[in-house]
């Protein structure tokens, strides 16, 4: 934790917006889709989460505005994430992330 007097440490600010179990995970499937992907097609992709998990993350991105949320009209109604370009900026990262590993 930072002291009054101390500049925030920018990894803070990271791992506030990204640090959260999945979130890369889920970037990494919308990105593996074209930037845009469907709420069931990030759930197929992502061994062990939940729903009701996916939900929140994908909440919390977009409050971050790491993803936007687009409604497309039709029966059934269909939900749409797409990367926005703060996201598109962690692409190389994701990617030097999964090498690495």
């Amino acid at each position: 934790m930072n002291k009054k007097n101390e500049k925030p440490n920018p990894l803070d600010k990271a791992l506030h917006l990204i640090g959260k179990k999945y979130d890369l995970l889920i970037l990494d499937s919308i990105m593996l889709h074209n930037k845009r992907s469907g709420f069931n097609q990030i759930l197929k992709d992502i061994s062990g989460i939940n729903p009701r998990i996916l939900s929140i993350r994908l909440k919390n991105l977009e409050a971050n505005k790491l993803v936007t949320k687009n409604l497309i009209l039709g029966t059934p109604m269909k939900t749409e994430y797409a990367l926005t370009p703060k996201a598109e900026e962690l692409i190389e990262i994701i990617e030097k992330l999964k090498a690495w590993a």
